[in-house]
């Protein structure tokens, strides 16, 4: 309970300033759609990740993306990636902060079902809102449509991913 009034407490702009790191704590749901030559269908799978950040700007923001997957259910199936993200915030001052922006990551998936494994790239168009909590800590809501490329896209046509967590923002040098 303390730490929810932690989170609340204290409503006030929670602007990213050029140099403050971000680390992001997020749950996430994706949707992927199998190729029909690794045993077609869609697979649904539920996460939670860590996403840590530095702002370059006080609107332009990258990340460093890690994240695997793992489905067991009539396709079994492992998928992994390791990329950059960045990301453009409109109104970095405001409570409620549009963004836009891209990540792009080297992905590598295993089909155990199919006997297949492909690896590749994969780029991900975003979308989202940042809502001030505090003045270090922001909730966002993020939306992505996934691209894979190379040997992977013979596993992997294309898919989305729908995120939402808390990013603290650590205020270097300050």
């Amino acid at each position: 309970m303390s730490l929810v009034s932690l989170v609340f407490a204290g409503v006030a702009s929670a602007e990213v300033k050029r140099g403050d790191v971000m680390l992001d704590f997020l749950a996430g749901w994706t949707q992927q759609n199998f190729a029909d030559d690794a045993g077609g269908g869609d697979f649904s799978v539920f996460f939670g990740a860590v996403r840590p950040g530095i702002a370059l700007t006080d609107s332009i923001r990258v990340a460093g993306v890690a994240a695997v997957a793992r489905v067991e259910n009539s396709i079994e199936a492992t998928v992994w990636t390791l990329g950059v993200s960045g990301e453009y915030v409109f109104l970095p001052s405001n409570t409620l902060n549009p963004f836009v922006g891209v990540m792009f990551a080297w992905a590598n998936a295993d089909v155990d079902t199919a006997g297949l494994d492909g690896e590749g790239w994969l780029l991900a168009p975003r979308a989202g809102v940042l809502y001030t909590l505090n003045r270090t800590n922001n909730l966002f809501a993020e939306f992505q449509y996934q691209i894979w490329g190379d040997d992977i896209h013979d596993l992997l046509d294309d898919g989305f991913m729908i995120l939402v967590g808390i990013e603290h923002k650590f205020r270097v040098g300050q």
